[in-house]
């Protein structure tokens, strides 16, 4: 780990340091992978215990119990059952982890409500980062699949495939799929259905507290598309082209929702701030790079193209005006019947 910039963790409003220590699980990371413990909270008292159903049992003692996928049990118990051993003893709680191949709820009995409630918050940030090892499964999209800015991107496509010099055309594989054109909020791993369930309230609980409001302020959320960008520093050698969004509103929106499934522990921050585009060109688009395998990404490979000539032709090209209606928790490596991902809940605007 960089002790100069180590890596961060933030839950809520409150951020954390990682600490990488080795330990044995049952995740998809090699055998000697560093796995994720989060160190106590040093800065000040927890202020999670308002937040967490605890119970008083029949014996006096303090307990909550709360869903982990089964996939996370062993990031908890850790190698011979050192990691619990560890929380038990710093925190002065029992935890109990349901068997593997076994569901249940993760209980935790404690003399303390305070005690309680900090070592809930200890494992719910181990879950945290054994979430952010994993590939995602699912994102939260804004579809952009409607008949005008179709045909601009086909017009698009059109002008760079076929019109465009030898040395700067890009082969049509690249391209993203018409019917799948949408805008990434962000993204996650649902490890199971109580997962996906959870996700998909959480996005329906935005109606209420972010989107009736900014309706309620500015109206539909209004977009443009327009414009051309790209992920490095070389427009000579790219292989992520997207399109720009124009939209305070939707800027607003997007990283409040952002930072609402941070706070209910689905995903860990990773910038500031929602990157609005809708990619265009991506080079792992390329079906001869890819193969899927059981909803797994194998060999997928980045293949650079020269963007230049396609920035001065079309840097300013207008993929069209829409109101937005929908976000969806979308499925990856998932088609409808529709052409678009398959959606696990919709929000409707």
């Amino acid at each position: 780990m960089d002790i100069i910039s180590p890596q961060l963790m933030w839950i809520g409003t409150r951020c954390y340091r990682v600490n990488q220590t080795k330990a044995k699980g049952h995740l998809e990371t090699s055998s000697d992978q560093p796995q994720t413990y989060v160190e106590e909270d040093m800065y000040g008292e927890d202020d999670r215990e308002e937040e967490y159903d605890i119970e008083v049992t029949n014996n006096g003692k303090f307990q909550t119990s709360f869903h982990v996928p089964s996939a996370f049990y062993a990031m908890i118990i850790g190698a011979k059952g050192q990691t619990r051993q560890r929380l038990e003893a710093e925190t002065k709680v029992q935890i109990r982890v349901p068997k593997q191949g076994t569901t249940g709820d993760v209980v935790v009995t404690g003399s303390s409500r305070k005690s309680v409630a900090v070592a809930r918050s200890r494992i719910e940030l181990i879950i945290i980062g054994a979430r952010n090892k994993q590939q995602f499964t699912h994102f939260l999209s804004i579809p952009l699949n409607v008949p005008d800015v179709i045909k601009r991107f086909l017009d698009f496509r059109h002008k760079v495939v076929g019109k465009l010099p030898r040395a700067f055309s890009v082969d049509q594989s690249l391209f993203q799929q018409p019917e799948k054109l949408h805008i990434t909020l962000c993204t996650m791993s649902l490890m199971d259905n109580q997962d996906r369930a959870n996700a998909a309230q959480i996005l329906l609980d935005c109606q209420e507290s972010i989107i009736s409001p900014a309706l309620k302020a500015n109206g539909p959320l209004e977009i443009r598309v327009r414009g051309l960008e790209y992920m490095n520093d070389d427009p000579h050698s790219v292989d992520v082209l997207y399109a720009k969004i124009e939209s305070p509103a939707l800027q607003t929106v997007a990283d409040q929702i952002y930072e609402y499934f941070i706070a209910k522990g689905l995903m860990q921050r990773k910038y500031e701030h929602v990157k609005l585009h809708v990619t265009l060109i991506n080079s792992l688009f390329r079906v001869s790079q890819a193969e899927i395998v059981n909803d797994k990404e194998v060999e997928r490979k980045r293949i650079t193209f020269d963007a230049s000539e396609m920035l001065r032709l079309y840097g300013e090209f207008d993929f069209g005006s829409l109101v937005l209606n929908e976000i969806h928790l979308s499925q990856r490596f998932s088609t409808s019947c529709t052409g678009y991902y398959e959606a696990t809940a919709v929000l409707r605007l």
